[in-house]
């Protein structure tokens, strides 16, 4: 996913957000046998807040795709998410540079959207008799670079890793864990700039 800092180096809006999307590959890792990467797309949106320091906040509501292919890729858990990440980034270089790398790190939230196989076919149970836990908790790493396009709006692109922390399968005898690397990109447009003093935009 990818994370947006959207900086008006003249303007100085330090609010902003924007459409998000990218292509990651993702697995399963813990007592699953025969596992490749599978492919998947993420689309969402952003809020970001940033300061004239080197560092900043992200929050992200996206729509992620991940699981994992088995059996020489014949068959597939697609596992679709909302995915919530929660971002923190320190940006390298000057306040204000067309180009700005950065590194980011945080938790995110997984909420289980439905599982799919190859076909499209439930696998996740009924309400009843669910296969796999509704939520799961993990960690964000990554790094990227925003580049300025204008005096406003700015293209980000970041590759990130996310980390499962949690065992998503009901089944007490079984432990698995989703992991998953991506690369995204997007543009962040200004909302307006944070005024600590008044706690509201301007």
């Amino acid at each position: 996913m990818s994370l947006f800092i959207g900086i008006g180096a003249q303007a100085q809006e330090n609010v902003s957000i924007g459409p998000i999307a990218g292509l990651s590959m993702a697995s399963l890792r813990g007592d699953i046998s025969d596992v490749q990467w599978n492919p998947g797309l993420t689309v969402g949106a952003f809020y970001n807040y940033s300061t004239k320091t080197n560092f900043g906040f992200s929050g992200q509501v996206l729509y992620t795709q991940m699981g994992a292919q088995r059996f020489n890729k014949t068959q597939e858990i697609n596992l679709n998410y909302l995915q919530v990440p929660l971002l923190a980034t320190y940006f390298l270089g000057r306040y204000g540079q067309r180009v700005r790398p950065k590194i980011f790190a945080g938790p995110n939230l997984n909420f289980l959207l439905n599982a799919k196989n190859e076909n499209g076919d439930n696998i996740n149970g009924d309400s009843n008799n669910r296969v796999y836990n509704p939520f799961d908790l993990g960690l964000t790493f990554g790094a990227g670079f925003n580049y300025r396009l204008s005096q406003k709006i700015w293209l980000n692109v970041d590759a990130r890793y996310g980390l499962g922390l949690l065992d998503i399968a009901k089944n007490d005898a079984v432990n698995l864990k989703n992991h998953q690397w991506g690369i995204h990109a997007g543009v962040s447009f200004p909302l307006g700039t944070y005024n600590s003093n008044t706690g509201r935009l301007r």
